[in-house]
Protein backbone atom coordinates (compact mmCIF):
# COMPACT_ATOMS: atom_id res chain seq x y z
CA UNK A 1 0.00 0.00 0.00
CA UNK A 2 1.36 3.24 -0.85
CA UNK A 3 1.93 6.06 1.68
CA UNK A 4 1.23 8.99 -0.23
CA UNK A 5 -2.24 8.33 -0.69
CA UNK A 6 -4.94 10.83 0.38
CA UNK A 7 -1.82 13.10 0.92
CA UNK A 8 -1.49 16.58 -1.14
CA UNK A 9 1.19 18.85 -0.96
CA UNK A 10 2.93 16.55 1.96
CA UNK A 11 6.20 15.25 2.08
CA UNK A 12 7.44 11.98 3.99
CA UNK A 13 10.40 11.85 6.38
CA UNK A 14 11.63 9.02 8.09
CA UNK A 15 9.99 8.11 11.34
CA UNK A 16 12.53 8.03 14.65
CA UNK A 17 10.70 4.41 15.89
CA UNK A 18 11.25 3.13 11.62
CA UNK A 19 9.15 4.18 8.81
CA UNK A 20 8.07 7.29 7.53
CA UNK A 21 6.00 10.24 8.97
CA UNK A 22 4.48 13.00 6.74
CA UNK A 23 4.80 16.46 7.64
CA UNK A 24 3.15 19.84 6.33
CA UNK A 25 4.14 21.93 3.60
CA UNK A 26 7.21 24.29 3.96
CA UNK A 27 7.04 27.91 5.91
CA UNK A 28 9.86 29.67 5.75
CA UNK A 29 8.23 32.17 7.96
CA UNK A 30 7.55 29.55 10.89
CA UNK A 31 10.77 28.33 10.31
CA UNK A 32 12.40 31.92 10.79
CA UNK A 33 10.60 32.84 14.02
CA UNK A 34 11.23 29.41 15.88
CA UNK A 35 14.90 30.01 14.91
CA UNK A 36 15.10 33.45 16.51
CA UNK A 37 12.88 32.21 19.52
CA UNK A 38 15.36 29.34 20.23
CA UNK A 39 18.54 32.29 19.81
CA UNK A 40 16.42 34.34 22.22
CA UNK A 41 16.09 31.81 24.58
CA UNK A 42 19.65 30.73 24.04
CA UNK A 43 20.88 34.43 24.96
CA UNK A 44 18.97 34.87 28.07
CA UNK A 45 20.25 31.61 29.02
CA UNK A 46 23.56 33.04 28.36
CA UNK A 47 23.08 36.41 29.67
CA UNK A 48 21.83 34.56 33.17
CA UNK A 49 25.16 32.50 33.50
CA UNK A 50 26.87 35.75 32.62
CA UNK A 51 25.20 37.45 35.36
CA UNK A 52 25.71 35.10 37.77
CA UNK A 53 29.55 34.67 36.56
CA UNK A 54 29.78 38.66 37.29
CA UNK A 55 28.13 38.66 40.48
CA UNK A 56 30.52 35.50 42.05
CA UNK A 57 33.57 37.24 40.13
CA UNK A 58 32.40 40.73 42.17
CA UNK A 59 31.74 38.85 44.97
CA UNK A 60 34.96 37.20 45.31
CA UNK A 61 36.81 40.46 44.62
CA UNK A 62 35.40 42.11 47.19
CA UNK A 63 36.57 39.35 49.67
CA UNK A 64 40.14 39.88 48.35
CA UNK A 65 40.03 43.29 48.90
CA UNK A 66 38.77 43.23 52.62
CA UNK A 67 41.41 40.84 53.17
CA UNK A 68 44.04 42.81 51.79
CA UNK A 69 42.69 45.79 53.61
CA UNK A 70 42.96 43.63 56.66
CA UNK A 71 46.54 42.39 55.87
CA UNK A 72 47.48 46.54 55.17
CA UNK A 73 46.21 47.35 58.21
CA UNK A 74 47.60 44.26 59.94
CA UNK A 75 51.19 45.78 58.00
CA UNK A 76 50.72 49.18 59.28
CA UNK A 77 49.88 47.99 62.84
CA UNK A 78 53.32 46.00 62.34
CA UNK A 79 55.14 49.31 61.09
CA UNK A 80 53.74 51.18 63.83
CA UNK A 81 55.16 48.73 66.51
CA UNK A 82 57.99 48.25 65.17
CA UNK A 83 58.80 52.11 64.72
CA UNK A 84 57.30 52.85 68.77
CA UNK A 85 60.24 49.90 69.82
CA UNK A 86 62.77 52.08 67.81
CA UNK A 87 61.83 54.93 69.04
CA UNK A 88 61.75 53.90 72.81
CA UNK A 89 64.94 52.53 72.01
CA UNK A 90 66.03 55.50 71.10
CA UNK A 91 64.58 57.45 74.24
CA UNK A 92 66.27 54.66 76.42
CA UNK A 93 69.55 55.20 74.63
CA UNK A 94 69.45 58.91 75.56
CA UNK A 95 68.65 58.70 78.70
CA UNK A 96 71.08 55.89 79.86
CA UNK A 97 73.83 57.99 77.93
CA UNK A 98 73.11 61.72 79.29
CA UNK A 99 73.80 61.15 82.97
CA UNK A 100 77.32 59.58 81.95
CA UNK A 101 77.84 62.24 79.42
CA UNK A 102 77.51 64.73 81.97
CA UNK A 103 79.40 63.13 84.35
CA UNK A 104 82.50 62.82 81.60
CA UNK A 105 81.88 66.31 80.70
CA UNK A 106 82.24 67.07 84.82
CA UNK A 107 85.57 64.83 84.39
CA UNK A 108 86.43 67.23 81.23
CA UNK A 109 86.08 70.68 82.84
CA UNK A 110 87.53 69.29 86.24
CA UNK A 111 91.06 68.54 84.02
CA UNK A 112 90.38 71.76 82.17
CA UNK A 113 90.48 73.67 85.60
CA UNK A 114 94.18 71.62 86.00
CA UNK A 115 95.43 71.61 82.67
CA UNK A 116 93.25 73.91 80.30
CA UNK A 117 93.52 71.46 77.42
CA UNK A 118 90.73 72.80 75.40
CA UNK A 119 92.35 76.39 75.46
CA UNK A 120 93.85 76.86 72.63
CA UNK A 121 95.99 80.55 71.49
CA UNK A 122 95.09 79.91 68.05
CA UNK A 123 91.22 80.65 68.79
CA UNK A 124 92.18 84.71 69.29
CA UNK A 125 95.07 84.83 66.42
CA UNK A 126 94.55 85.70 63.19
CA UNK A 127 93.48 82.53 61.49
CA UNK A 128 92.49 83.71 58.34
CA UNK A 129 94.45 82.78 55.28
CA UNK A 130 96.83 84.88 55.50
CA UNK A 131 97.58 84.25 59.03
CA UNK A 132 98.20 80.08 58.54
CA UNK A 133 100.38 80.91 55.77
CA UNK A 134 102.34 83.31 57.60
CA UNK A 135 102.86 80.53 60.52
CA UNK A 136 103.53 77.53 57.81
CA UNK A 137 106.20 79.58 56.29
CA UNK A 138 107.82 80.75 59.25
CA UNK A 139 108.45 77.08 60.39
CA UNK A 140 109.89 76.15 57.20
CA UNK A 141 112.41 79.16 56.86
CA UNK A 142 115.52 77.47 58.47
CA UNK A 143 116.45 81.53 59.52
CA UNK A 144 113.00 81.77 61.52
CA UNK A 145 112.74 82.83 64.87
CA UNK A 146 112.29 79.19 66.14
CA UNK A 147 116.02 78.60 65.67
CA UNK A 148 115.43 75.15 64.69
CA UNK A 149 117.58 75.89 61.31
CA UNK A 150 116.19 73.59 58.61
CA UNK A 151 114.79 70.72 60.49
CA UNK A 152 110.89 71.43 60.14
CA UNK A 153 111.56 72.15 56.32
CA UNK A 154 113.41 68.62 55.85
CA UNK A 155 110.49 66.88 58.08
CA UNK A 156 108.25 68.30 55.59
CA UNK A 157 110.20 67.74 52.29
CA UNK A 158 110.37 64.15 53.78
CA UNK A 159 106.87 63.97 54.23
CA UNK A 160 105.94 64.91 50.61
CA UNK A 161 108.75 62.40 49.42
CA UNK A 162 110.88 65.22 48.02
CA UNK A 163 114.65 64.05 47.92
CA UNK A 164 117.19 66.84 46.82
CA UNK A 165 120.63 67.00 47.84
CA UNK A 166 120.85 70.53 49.43
CA UNK A 167 124.44 72.05 49.30
CA UNK A 168 123.47 74.62 51.96
CA UNK A 169 120.19 75.32 54.26
CA UNK A 170 121.61 78.99 54.93
CA UNK A 171 120.57 80.28 51.39
CA UNK A 172 117.21 79.25 51.58
CA UNK A 173 114.67 81.67 50.68
CA UNK A 174 110.62 81.92 51.36
CA UNK A 175 108.35 84.12 50.21
CA UNK A 176 104.71 84.48 51.17
CA UNK A 177 102.39 85.97 48.74
CA UNK A 178 105.11 85.97 45.52
CA UNK A 179 103.94 87.44 42.58
CA UNK A 180 103.71 85.58 38.72
CA UNK A 181 102.62 87.02 35.69
CA UNK A 182 98.82 87.43 35.44
CA UNK A 183 98.72 89.30 38.59
CA UNK A 184 98.78 86.06 40.38
CA UNK A 185 100.21 85.12 43.99
CA UNK A 186 101.63 82.05 44.73
CA UNK A 187 100.97 81.73 48.99
CA UNK A 188 104.50 81.11 49.90
CA UNK A 189 107.24 79.56 47.91
CA UNK A 190 110.85 77.78 49.67
CA UNK A 191 113.61 78.05 47.20
CA UNK A 192 116.32 75.10 48.16
CA UNK A 193 119.35 75.29 46.96
CA UNK A 194 120.73 71.91 45.73
CA UNK A 195 123.86 70.54 43.68
CA UNK A 196 121.10 71.44 40.15
CA UNK A 197 120.30 74.39 41.01
CA UNK A 198 117.20 75.50 43.29
CA UNK A 199 114.26 73.31 44.11
CA UNK A 200 111.43 75.41 44.47
CA UNK A 201 108.66 74.12 47.24
CA UNK A 202 105.37 75.90 46.67
CA UNK A 203 102.42 75.81 48.91
CA UNK A 204 99.17 77.28 47.60
CA UNK A 205 96.72 77.24 51.03
CA UNK A 206 93.08 76.57 50.47
CA UNK A 207 91.73 76.67 54.14
CA UNK A 208 88.61 78.52 52.65
CA UNK A 209 88.61 80.26 49.53
CA UNK A 210 87.37 78.47 46.46
CA UNK A 211 89.56 77.88 43.94
CA UNK A 212 89.96 80.68 41.02
CA UNK A 213 90.04 79.59 37.28
CA UNK A 214 93.33 78.01 35.96
CA UNK A 215 94.64 79.18 39.52
CA UNK A 216 97.04 75.50 39.98
CA UNK A 217 97.82 75.44 36.21
CA UNK A 218 99.12 78.72 36.10
CA UNK A 219 101.04 78.11 38.99
CA UNK A 220 102.42 75.02 37.59
CA UNK A 221 103.19 75.99 34.25
CA UNK A 222 105.29 79.48 36.11
CA UNK A 223 106.97 76.84 38.12
CA UNK A 224 107.93 74.90 34.94
CA UNK A 225 109.08 77.74 33.21
CA UNK A 226 111.62 79.00 36.20
CA UNK A 227 112.70 75.57 37.39
CA UNK A 228 112.60 73.19 35.08
CA UNK A 229 111.91 70.03 36.78
CA UNK A 230 112.70 71.14 39.50
CA UNK A 231 110.00 72.05 41.52
CA UNK A 232 106.74 70.76 43.24
CA UNK A 233 103.32 72.81 44.41
CA UNK A 234 101.79 71.46 47.06
CA UNK A 235 97.66 72.23 47.37
CA UNK A 236 96.51 72.56 50.71
CA UNK A 237 92.94 72.17 51.61
CA UNK A 238 91.04 71.89 55.07
CA UNK A 239 90.22 67.97 54.22
CA UNK A 240 91.58 65.94 51.08
CA UNK A 241 90.23 67.17 47.85
CA UNK A 242 91.59 67.94 44.15
CA UNK A 243 91.54 71.22 43.01
CA UNK A 244 88.28 72.29 40.72
CA UNK A 245 88.44 71.28 37.12
CA UNK A 246 88.53 74.66 36.44
CA UNK A 247 91.84 75.09 38.85
CA UNK A 248 93.57 72.08 37.15
CA UNK A 249 91.59 70.40 34.68
CA UNK A 250 91.69 66.87 34.53
CA UNK A 251 93.39 66.31 31.07
CA UNK A 252 96.38 68.31 33.22
CA UNK A 253 96.71 66.11 35.50
CA UNK A 254 98.46 63.17 34.04
CA UNK A 255 101.23 65.40 32.63
CA UNK A 256 101.91 67.43 36.19
CA UNK A 257 101.26 64.38 38.23
CA UNK A 258 105.24 64.17 39.31
CA UNK A 259 104.94 68.18 40.65
CA UNK A 260 101.79 67.94 41.86
CA UNK A 261 100.83 67.02 45.95
CA UNK A 262 97.90 67.20 48.13
CA UNK A 263 98.37 67.61 51.77
CA UNK A 264 95.27 68.48 53.77
CA UNK A 265 94.72 70.20 57.23
CA UNK A 266 93.96 67.57 58.25
CA UNK A 267 93.15 63.95 57.22
CA UNK A 268 90.20 61.99 57.13
CA UNK A 269 89.29 59.99 60.04
CA UNK A 270 92.00 61.28 62.10
CA UNK A 271 90.39 61.03 65.45
CA UNK A 272 92.29 63.41 68.28
CA UNK A 273 94.68 61.41 70.75
CA UNK A 274 93.01 60.89 73.70
CA UNK A 275 96.25 62.52 75.49
CA UNK A 276 99.31 65.01 73.93
CA UNK A 277 98.39 65.56 69.95
CA UNK A 278 101.83 64.84 69.78
CA UNK A 279 101.57 61.41 70.51
CA UNK A 280 100.21 60.53 67.12
CA UNK A 281 102.51 61.03 63.62
CA UNK A 282 100.00 60.96 61.82
CA UNK A 283 100.26 57.96 59.47
CA UNK A 284 98.32 54.98 59.17
CA UNK A 285 94.84 56.86 58.41
CA UNK A 286 92.82 56.42 55.41
CA UNK A 287 92.64 59.47 52.75
CA UNK A 288 88.79 59.63 51.47
CA UNK A 289 88.22 59.94 47.40
CA UNK A 290 87.62 63.51 46.23
CA UNK A 291 84.31 64.54 45.68
CA UNK A 292 82.85 63.48 42.18
CA UNK A 293 82.28 66.81 40.61
CA UNK A 294 86.59 67.30 41.15
CA UNK A 295 87.29 63.69 40.75
CA UNK A 296 89.11 63.26 36.33
CA UNK A 297 87.29 61.44 34.26
CA UNK A 298 89.69 59.73 32.38
CA UNK A 299 91.77 56.62 33.35
CA UNK A 300 95.21 58.53 33.12
CA UNK A 301 94.05 61.70 34.92
CA UNK A 302 92.68 59.11 38.13
CA UNK A 303 95.92 57.81 38.13
CA UNK A 304 97.23 61.69 38.47
CA UNK A 305 94.55 62.28 41.44
CA UNK A 306 96.00 58.88 43.16
CA UNK A 307 99.90 60.05 42.71
CA UNK A 308 98.69 63.19 44.05
CA UNK A 309 98.27 61.62 47.42
CA UNK A 310 101.52 61.87 50.18
CA UNK A 311 100.51 59.32 51.45
CA UNK A 312 98.37 57.64 53.71
CA UNK A 313 97.29 60.04 56.70
CA UNK A 314 99.19 62.30 55.62
CA UNK A 315 98.33 65.56 56.80
CA UNK A 316 99.94 69.31 58.36
CA UNK A 317 98.22 68.26 61.54
CA UNK A 318 100.60 65.43 61.59
CA UNK A 319 103.30 67.19 60.23
CA UNK A 320 103.12 69.62 63.18
CA UNK A 321 103.20 66.61 65.66
CA UNK A 322 106.85 65.33 64.12
CA UNK A 323 107.80 68.63 64.13
CA UNK A 324 106.81 68.65 67.73
CA UNK A 325 108.86 65.38 68.23
CA UNK A 326 111.75 66.35 66.53
CA UNK A 327 112.18 69.75 69.22
CA UNK A 328 114.22 68.84 72.15
CA UNK A 329 114.74 71.27 74.76
CA UNK A 330 112.95 74.99 73.54
CA UNK A 331 109.70 74.08 75.47
CA UNK A 332 107.58 76.74 74.13
CA UNK A 333 108.26 75.68 70.79
CA UNK A 334 106.92 72.70 71.22
CA UNK A 335 103.77 74.26 73.38
CA UNK A 336 103.22 76.47 70.03
CA UNK A 337 103.26 73.10 67.77
CA UNK A 338 100.91 71.43 69.81
CA UNK A 339 98.42 74.01 70.00
CA UNK A 340 98.79 74.23 66.30
CA UNK A 341 98.43 71.09 66.20
CA UNK A 342 95.30 70.54 68.23
CA UNK A 343 94.14 73.91 66.59
CA UNK A 344 94.17 72.10 63.15
CA UNK A 345 92.35 69.17 64.44
CA UNK A 346 89.62 70.90 66.11
CA UNK A 347 88.93 73.24 63.56
CA UNK A 348 89.72 71.60 60.12
CA UNK A 349 88.60 67.89 61.21
CA UNK A 350 85.42 69.20 62.26
CA UNK A 351 85.90 67.50 66.17
CA UNK A 352 82.28 68.51 68.22
CA UNK A 353 82.73 66.46 71.42
CA UNK A 354 85.76 66.19 74.13
CA UNK A 355 87.79 63.08 74.20
CA UNK A 356 86.45 61.90 77.31
CA UNK A 357 83.21 61.74 76.31
CA UNK A 358 83.88 60.66 72.67
CA UNK A 359 85.62 57.69 73.69
CA UNK A 360 82.93 56.52 76.20
CA UNK A 361 80.23 56.57 73.80
CA UNK A 362 82.33 54.46 71.77
CA UNK A 363 83.10 52.16 74.65
CA UNK A 364 79.22 51.69 75.40
CA UNK A 365 78.54 51.21 72.06
CA UNK A 366 80.99 48.33 71.87
CA UNK A 367 79.29 47.05 75.50
CA UNK A 368 75.65 47.32 73.99
CA UNK A 369 75.07 46.48 70.78
CA UNK A 370 71.66 46.24 71.11
CA UNK A 371 71.51 50.38 71.20
CA UNK A 372 73.49 50.44 67.74
CA UNK A 373 70.25 50.63 65.62
CA UNK A 374 68.83 53.46 68.43
CA UNK A 375 72.36 54.70 68.05
CA UNK A 376 72.23 55.05 63.60
CA UNK A 377 68.90 56.58 63.96
CA UNK A 378 70.39 59.75 66.35
CA UNK A 379 73.03 59.39 63.62
CA UNK A 380 71.14 60.12 60.70
CA UNK A 381 68.14 62.15 62.41
CA UNK A 382 71.38 64.51 63.16
CA UNK A 383 72.40 66.42 60.50
CA UNK A 384 69.27 67.69 59.59
CA UNK A 385 68.17 68.89 62.79
CA UNK A 386 71.84 70.68 63.65
CA UNK A 387 71.11 72.73 60.16
CA UNK A 388 67.55 73.56 61.23
CA UNK A 389 68.92 74.95 64.94
CA UNK A 390 71.72 76.68 62.85
CA UNK A 391 69.31 78.13 60.22
CA UNK A 392 67.32 78.87 63.29
CA UNK A 393 70.03 80.24 65.13
CA UNK A 394 71.15 82.84 61.99
CA UNK A 395 67.69 84.22 62.11
CA UNK A 396 67.35 84.68 65.82
CA UNK A 397 70.74 86.54 65.39
CA UNK A 398 69.23 88.29 62.29
CA UNK A 399 66.52 89.67 64.29
CA UNK A 400 67.99 91.15 67.03
CA UNK A 401 70.53 92.50 64.75
CA UNK A 402 68.06 94.51 62.67
CA UNK A 403 66.18 95.61 65.67
CA UNK A 404 69.27 97.11 67.73
CA UNK A 405 70.50 98.65 64.14
CA UNK A 406 67.41 100.78 63.79
CA UNK A 407 67.83 101.87 67.66
CA UNK A 408 70.80 102.92 66.66
CA UNK A 409 71.00 104.04 63.19
CA UNK A 410 67.23 105.28 63.13
CA UNK A 411 68.16 108.21 60.50
CA UNK A 412 68.69 105.52 57.85
CA UNK A 413 65.84 102.76 58.38
CA UNK A 414 64.27 103.72 55.41
CA UNK A 415 67.20 103.03 53.20
CA UNK A 416 68.42 99.75 55.08
CA UNK A 417 68.75 95.98 54.24
CA UNK A 418 69.43 93.56 56.67
CA UNK A 419 68.59 90.05 55.50
CA UNK A 420 70.10 86.54 56.24
CA UNK A 421 70.17 83.49 54.52
CA UNK A 422 70.70 79.65 55.43
CA UNK A 423 72.07 77.01 52.46
CA UNK A 424 73.18 74.17 54.88
CA UNK A 425 76.56 72.54 53.64
CA UNK A 426 76.51 74.79 50.21
CA UNK A 427 79.72 76.55 49.64
CA UNK A 428 79.01 80.47 50.68
CA UNK A 429 75.56 79.73 50.83
CA UNK A 430 75.17 81.16 54.76
CA UNK A 431 75.21 84.75 55.18
CA UNK A 432 73.94 87.83 57.37
CA UNK A 433 73.91 91.16 55.64
CA UNK A 434 73.74 94.89 56.29
CA UNK A 435 73.75 97.15 53.96
CA UNK A 436 72.24 100.77 52.22
CA UNK A 437 69.98 101.01 49.08
CA UNK A 438 71.91 103.99 48.01
CA UNK A 439 75.31 102.72 48.06
CA UNK A 440 76.76 102.22 45.04
CA UNK A 441 75.63 99.24 42.95
CA UNK A 442 78.89 97.16 40.95
CA UNK A 443 77.92 95.91 38.27
CA UNK A 444 78.69 92.14 37.84
CA UNK A 445 78.57 92.55 41.73
CA UNK A 446 77.71 89.56 44.19
CA UNK A 447 74.25 88.30 44.45
CA UNK A 448 74.66 87.84 47.79
CA UNK A 449 75.17 91.54 48.99
CA UNK A 450 72.45 92.81 45.52
CA UNK A 451 75.92 93.86 43.79
CA UNK A 452 76.90 96.08 47.15
CA UNK A 453 79.61 96.54 49.83
CA UNK A 454 78.31 95.11 52.46
CA UNK A 455 78.68 94.72 56.49
CA UNK A 456 78.30 90.93 56.20
CA UNK A 457 79.00 87.81 58.75
CA UNK A 458 79.56 84.99 56.29
CA UNK A 459 80.30 81.04 56.40
CA UNK A 460 82.92 79.22 53.88
CA UNK A 461 83.02 76.29 52.78
CA UNK A 462 81.83 72.82 54.32
CA UNK A 463 78.62 74.29 55.94
CA UNK A 464 77.78 76.63 59.32
CA UNK A 465 81.81 75.82 60.33
CA UNK A 466 84.02 78.66 59.64
CA UNK A 467 82.10 81.96 60.32
CA UNK A 468 83.66 85.07 59.36
CA UNK A 469 82.63 89.06 59.57
CA UNK A 470 83.94 92.21 57.98
CA UNK A 471 83.47 94.63 55.24
CA UNK A 472 82.64 92.84 52.46
CA UNK A 473 83.35 94.00 48.48
CA UNK A 474 80.71 93.09 45.81
CA UNK A 475 83.45 92.40 43.58
CA UNK A 476 86.78 90.46 44.00
CA UNK A 477 89.69 92.83 43.49
CA UNK A 478 91.60 91.98 40.05
CA UNK A 479 87.60 92.59 38.45
CA UNK A 480 87.28 96.45 39.53
CA UNK A 481 87.39 98.73 37.00
CA UNK A 482 90.09 101.89 37.35
CA UNK A 483 87.20 103.80 39.63
CA UNK A 484 85.78 101.14 41.10
CA UNK A 485 89.16 100.01 42.57
CA UNK A 486 90.55 103.94 43.32
CA UNK A 487 86.34 103.90 45.48
CA UNK A 488 88.35 100.26 47.02
CA UNK A 489 91.52 102.05 47.91
CA UNK A 490 89.67 105.37 49.48
CA UNK A 491 87.55 103.11 51.29
CA UNK A 492 90.26 101.02 52.78
CA UNK A 493 92.03 103.85 53.91
CA UNK A 494 89.01 105.47 55.60
CA UNK A 495 88.26 102.06 57.45
CA UNK A 496 91.91 101.78 58.83
CA UNK A 497 91.28 104.86 60.19
CA UNK A 498 88.09 103.75 61.79
CA UNK A 499 90.29 100.31 62.96
CA UNK A 500 89.12 98.05 60.89
CA UNK A 501 92.44 97.31 59.05
CA UNK A 502 92.59 93.09 58.23
CA UNK A 503 91.80 93.47 54.21
CA UNK A 504 92.24 90.07 52.38
CA UNK A 505 93.76 91.96 49.34
CA UNK A 506 91.20 89.98 47.29
CA UNK A 507 87.21 90.87 48.34
CA UNK A 508 87.25 92.39 52.09
CA UNK A 509 88.30 95.38 53.01
CA UNK A 510 88.20 93.79 55.98
CA UNK A 511 87.81 90.58 57.61
CA UNK A 512 87.83 89.22 60.91
CA UNK A 513 86.76 85.72 62.83
CA UNK A 514 84.80 86.10 65.72
CA UNK A 515 84.69 83.32 68.10
CA UNK A 516 82.40 79.86 68.13
CA UNK A 517 83.17 80.14 64.53
CA UNK A 518 81.76 76.55 64.36
CA UNK A 519 78.45 76.15 65.07
CA UNK A 520 78.11 72.42 64.20
CA UNK A 521 80.34 71.90 67.65
CA UNK A 522 77.68 74.10 69.96
CA UNK A 523 74.60 72.91 69.08
CA UNK A 524 73.39 72.55 72.44
CA UNK A 525 74.16 76.10 73.42
CA UNK A 526 72.53 77.27 70.55
CA UNK A 527 69.10 75.67 71.28
CA UNK A 528 69.22 76.73 74.40
CA UNK A 529 70.10 80.27 73.47
CA UNK A 530 66.82 80.09 71.18
CA UNK A 531 64.69 78.78 74.08
CA UNK A 532 65.95 81.34 76.24
CA UNK A 533 65.98 84.05 74.09
CA UNK A 534 69.50 85.01 73.96
CA UNK A 535 72.70 84.28 75.43
CA UNK A 536 76.41 84.87 75.77
CA UNK A 537 76.55 83.33 72.24
CA UNK A 538 73.70 86.03 70.55
CA UNK A 539 75.77 88.62 72.49
CA UNK A 540 79.04 88.51 71.04
CA UNK A 541 77.32 88.12 66.90
CA UNK A 542 75.24 90.71 67.95
CA UNK A 543 77.78 93.60 69.40
CA UNK A 544 80.74 92.14 67.01
CA UNK A 545 78.75 92.93 64.38
CA UNK A 546 76.96 96.43 64.93
CA UNK A 547 81.01 97.31 66.76
CA UNK A 548 81.70 96.55 62.65
CA UNK A 549 78.60 98.45 61.45
CA UNK A 550 79.17 101.60 63.74
CA UNK A 551 82.53 101.88 62.24
CA UNK A 552 82.18 100.92 58.96
CA UNK A 553 79.02 102.68 57.77
CA UNK A 554 80.23 106.15 58.15
CA UNK A 555 83.46 105.57 56.00
CA UNK A 556 81.17 103.56 53.50
CA UNK A 557 78.82 106.50 53.18
CA UNK A 558 81.95 108.83 52.50
CA UNK A 559 82.63 106.79 49.73
CA UNK A 560 79.74 105.56 47.60
CA UNK A 561 76.36 106.86 49.11
CA UNK A 562 75.02 108.12 45.78
CA UNK A 563 78.11 107.54 43.87
CA UNK A 564 76.13 105.50 41.45
CA UNK A 565 75.74 108.27 38.73
CA UNK A 566 79.36 109.54 39.17
CA UNK A 567 81.23 105.65 38.88
CA UNK A 568 79.28 104.96 35.55
CA UNK A 569 80.33 108.82 34.10
CA UNK A 570 83.87 108.51 35.04
CA UNK A 571 84.07 105.35 33.73
CA UNK A 572 82.50 106.07 30.48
Amino acid sequence: MEMSMGIENGTLRDSPCGGSVATGAADPQRDHAVSVSRVQDGSARSAGVEADSVSQLLHHVDEVRGTRREDCVRLLRDVEGIRRRRQRDSIRLLRELTPHLRAARTVEHELDRHLARRFNAFRYLRDDEHGLSRIIADLLDPAGEHGQGATFLKAMMELLGVRVQYTTTEKVRVVRERGIPGSRRIDITVDVPTVDGFFCLAIENKPYADDQPGQCRAYLKFLSRSYDERFLLVYLPPRYRMPSKSSLPPVNRECWKDHFRVLPYVADDAALGDDDPSDGDGTGLALADSDEDDAPAEDDATAAHDDAVVGDGASLAGWLGTCCKLVRDAERLRWFLREAQLYCQHHFGGSTMTDIEARYIREYLAENPRHLPAAFAVARAWPAFKHEMCRRFLEHVTDRVEERIRNEFPEIVGDLDVECRYGGDKKYSNYLRVYRYGWVEYEGGSDRSDGRTAVMLECGTGGPTSWHWGVRSAKVKDQLTTSERERREELEDLLKRNGLSLPDGWQWPHIESPRHRDWSAIVPELVQELTDGGGKITDHYVNGLLGIAAKAIPAIDEVELGKNDDSSAKDS
